[in-house]
């Protein structure tokens, strides 16, 4: 089997400069646990954060300006600018659809490598159980049931039988203690990592991100489609909504592409050489060879070396104590019933066979082509398909966030032509069509007799009330190069003739 190789997009995000807080080069080779390595990581998270922060503040001057700028005389016209804004919505919403498949392209990755880790967890699992298992079966060869019962026994047969058969004995239980030496080391050379632990925390994490990428984009789409439904309505109302949930989602879209652009390089790093990290979990050399083995594991190869020499000394231990058990029923015939050492030699035997089958399996379990592949679809989960989708995620959010500045930025403009005017204009004065107040003649002066003038004001009123029949029958000549007077509902007003 051949190893994963990095692809082109790694290679590209993998080059992206890392620098600390302190802005000074660190190591590019992922580290999690490097806190220079994390703080590289969170600079580029932040960057982005930090461009949108500025743009909301130069968007938030330029809204402020037109809400002070005096309005038009005139309604102007908002087409134009409406289209625009439409069509930079329109790309916003393409973008976050485009969001929406990178969102699930991750998380299918994400399963594939959960899937993978799931299965070596249960090989690892299924290794550990054997070897348990084969220690536990050792320790009862040599225990009250086995060849302690057959060392009890010699003890009531006399010396002749005991000094003839305790040494078969003994060679039995030396075979037994190298079997279990031989486990011991095998056991001792599987790496122990917690990936049951590592599994459930990958879960959750996962199960976070994909919900609040969902709900992120939900939200960014809500707005776009509020603000096409104040655009096409010219609502001034839905207009100032949208721009107040504009400034939140424009910095909801770009904390998101900050965080999957700190999340990308990580992922990159990874990714660009993932054989180091994961033999670098090994607690010492010997961990590290055997995670080295599994990792470059090719199709010629079964069991590791490191293990397949125990294991064929462990299968011999077993052969051999067989062996000598064999030839130690042939000699106690000679000085023992075979009915009283029956039961704990048939026990030994049973411990013996079933060593054997446990000791085979071992084998086929650490046969490094199963790990390997494992392992070669973990990578591939996280490398090709999840990143594929952090990658489009990297670029959709931002070009949806850069498409919603813009439309941020019109919004305003579109606030301020848009609605209806109201108010009073100037009027001209020189209108004849215009509507003009009655003559008062002299409202307001005092006569020489010192009450008000108000005759011919209720006079003219008097003539208001006028029935239409009356007015229609008197005479009406119109002024010389005059205009026709304004009209009042009802009637005509008295025509004054000034001489």
């Amino acid at each position: 089997m051949n190893s994963y190789k990095d692809v082109w997009y790694v290679r590209i995000l993998h080059d992206f400069p890392h620098l600390n807080f302190s802005f000074h080069e660190t190591n590019s080779t992922f580290d999690p646990e490097n806190t220079s390595y994390q703080e590289s990581l969170v600079l580029w998270a932040a960057a982005p954060v930090a461009f949108i922060l500025v743009i909301l503040f130069l968007a938030s001057c330029c809204l402020c300006i037109q809400c002070v700028k005096k309005k038009p005389q005139k309604p102007p016209r908002t087409t134009c600018l409406r289209v625009v804004v439409a069509i930079f919505i329109i790309f916003s919403i393409g973008a976050i659809s485009v969001g929406f498949f990178g969102n699930e392209q991750t998380s299918k990755g994400a399963k594939q490598f959960l899937e993978a880790l799931d299965d070596t967890n249960q090989t690892l699992g299924d290794v550990s159980t054997t070897l348990d298992t084969l220690v536990d079966v050792v320790d009862k060869v040599d225990g009250p049931a086995g060849i302690e019962a057959l060392k009890d026994i010699l003890g009531k047969s006399g010396d002749v039988a005991n000094k003839t058969l305790s040494p078969i004995l003994n060679k039995i239980e030396e075979h037994a203690q190298q079997t279990r030496s031989d486990i011991d080391n095998v056991k001792s050379h599987v790496p122990s990592l917690l990936l049951q632990k590592f599994s459930k925390e990958a879960v959750d994490v996962e199960f976070i991100r994909w919900t609040v990428t969902i709900v992120l984009l939900c939200f960014a789409l809500f707005i776009l489609l509020t603000t096409s439904l104040g655009c096409y309505k010219k609502s001034r109302c839905l207009l100032m909504t949208s721009v107040t949930l504009g400034f939140f989602g424009l910095l909801l879209v770009w904390a998101g592409s900050g965080a999957y652009l700190g999340l990308s390089v990580g992922v990159s790093d990874l990714c660009y050489d993932p054989d180091s990290y994961v033999e670098s979990l090994g607690k010492d050399d010997t961990q590290k060879d055997v995670i080295r083995e599994y990792s470059q594991c090719q199709a010629s190869k079964g069991v590791p070396s490191i293990f397949r020499k125990e294991i064929q000394n462990a299968v011999e231990e077993v052969t051999e104590a067989n062996s000598t058990l064999n030839r130690f029923i042939n000699e106690s015939s000679k000085f023992i019933p075979v009915s009283e050492i029956s039961k704990p030699v048939l026990h030994i035997r049973v411990l013996f066979d079933y060593a054997v089958g446990n000791v085979t399996a071992l084998g086929e379990l650490l046969g490094c082509r199963t790990l390997h592949k494992d392992y070669k679809s973990a990578v591939e989960g996280v490398c090709e398909t999840a990143l594929v989708g952090v990658a489009l995620l990297l670029l959709m959010l931002p070009f949806a966030g850069i498409c919603m500045i813009i439309v941020q930025c019109l919004l305003p403009r579109v606030w301020y032509l848009a609605g209806k005017r109201r108010g009073y204009r100037p009027v001209d004065d020189s209108d004849p069509f215009c509507h003009r107040p009655p003559p008062y003649n002299g409202y307001g002066t005092m006569e020489g007799g010192g009450g008000a003038r108000g005759s011919c004001t209720l006079e003219y009123y008097r003539d208001l009330r006028r029935s239409a029949d009356e007015l229609q029958s008197e005479e009406r000549v119109p002024m010389n190069d005059s205009p026709p007077p304004a009209y009042h509902p009802g009637r005509f007003p008295a025509r004054y003739d000034l001489e």
